[in-house]
């Protein structure tokens, strides 16, 4: 099996940093290979981030397929450029959000997302409200971190512990999920402090959720429907060219 993750922006440091994480959870028999975008933003934290970084990655993606990758995981909690990927493509496409919160649907009555900034809180509802969770989805949260800053890890910790104890004790959180892929290294501490203040919930960590569920759809031979993504007519596009 043969995967390709997208990080979706065009910063190097976190390309490495997730070459680093997906190397600690890949699985015997499965290659996985990670590749940022040329032309984007340095980060993602809003819709207009989105479409700029769009082109870049239907081109690394519609590479992927070309060179005969099995999935292709988009990188970001945004899941950016997800449905127009899914249609142009033949292989299972996933991006992060959706697993996440399908995963903590199941596991809990409610969830919250503690996420970087206030700008990506219309984008996560609008996420719960397709897939039709909307009604489970206690809150979103915000650390105030932006996305270039969460490689401190002491002080991202500190504030999602905060913010999701406030969650479960303010909000009727019974699950959180961490609400930017950048946010590694650091479930397993957030897992550990909640459970000292006494609340044993799941902690959803995007990256490896992702991987997992683009897997087993693999395995299964599941891919999107091309009723609901249907392949995009042919006609002239050149705007991939010029990238």
């Amino acid at each position: 099996m043969k995967l390709k993750v997208i990080v979706p922006i065009t910063t190097k440091a976190l390309e490495e940093e997730t070459k680093k994480e997906i190397a600690k959870i890949g699985l015997p028999g499965v290659d996985i290979e990670v590749e940022r975008i040329e032309y984007g933003t340095a980060s993602i934290e809003s819709m207009y981030d989105e479409m700029l970084c769009a082109p870049g990655i239907i081109k690394v993606a519609e590479r992927a397929q070309a060179h005969g990758f099995d999935g292709v995981f988009i990188d970001c909690m945004g899941d950016p450029a997800l449905d127009a990927v899914r249609e142009r493509l033949d292989i299972p496409v996933v991006g992060a959000a959706r697993p996440c919160m399908l995963y903590a649907a199941d596991l809990a009555s409610k969830f919250t997302i503690v996420t970087v900034v206030e700008n990506v809180i219309g984008m996560f509802e609008n996420q719960a409200r397709g897939l039709g969770l909307r009604d489970k989805l206690a809150s979103v949260r915000t650390t105030d971190i932006p996305v270039l800053d969460l490689a401190d890890k002491e002080k991202t910790v500190k504030a999602l512990v905060g913010e999701s104890v406030r969650a479960i004790e303010e909000d009727g959180a019974h699950a959180i999920i961490l609400g930017c892929t950048g946010m590694m290294g650091v479930a397993e501490d957030l897992g550990k402090a909640l459970e000292q203040k006494g609340y044993e919930v799941p902690v959803v960590y995007p990256v490896p959720t992702a991987i997992r569920y683009l897997e087993t759809l693999i395995s299964l031979k599941l891919v999107q429907s091309k009723k609901t993504y249907m392949s995009p007519p042919d006609k002239d596009r050149n705007l991939l060219e010029r990238l």
